[in-house]
């Protein structure tokens, strides 16, 4: 009987890597303005900036509108972002649910990236691995990237 499951998308981003970390870790605050289906963020303990805060959100999954409390998990050294849900709509259908974005930078050989993983527990065998949700974080990462492009870019230089 399976009960865990994971899920990874890899998505080629044309941003620059370095501006697309700085957005994941310390300014959630752009995404309703960024990605279409998400409608609000607000810090619920912590702040933007700080690993563990925890942030509620509004957005809209499969037509309806649904809500997420999530503490964040980040981590400097491999540049990712995981957002662990202790509470919210998506805890109805999985008993356990997390997403880590990781932005791999630019190679000889291959474009940047972001790989977007989801790592989830049903309740029952029977029900439905988390297609949609995959399917709402490859938007989000496409839709974040295109805000990035139209923006303000951030220097390279160590400040």
């Amino acid at each position: 009987m399976v009960l865990r499951g994971k899920l990874s998308a890899e998505i080629e981003i044309k941003s620059h890597p370095e501006n697309y970390f700085k957005l994941m870790k310390e300014e959630l605050y752009h995404l309703p303005n960024a990605v279409s289906n998400i409608h609000g963020v607000e810090v619920h303990e912590g702040d933007f900036k700080t690993h563990g805060s925890v942030k509620s959100w509004t957005y809209t999954l499969d037509g309806k509108k649904e809500t997420s409390k999530e503490r964040f998990e980040i981590d400097e050294a491999s540049w990712s972002v995981t957002m662990v849900v202790v509470d919210g709509d998506i805890l109805e259908r999985y008993k356990s649910f997390r997403v880590t974005y990781k932005i791999v930078p630019a190679t000889i050989h291959e474009p940047p990236t972001v790989k977007a993983t989801i790592v989830y527990e049903k309740y029952k065998e029977v029900d439905a691995d988390p297609h949609k949700e995959m399917e709402f974080n490859v938007t989000m990462v496409e839709e974040i990237d295109k805000h990035l492009l139209a923006g303000p870019v951030i220097s390279n230089k160590a400040t």
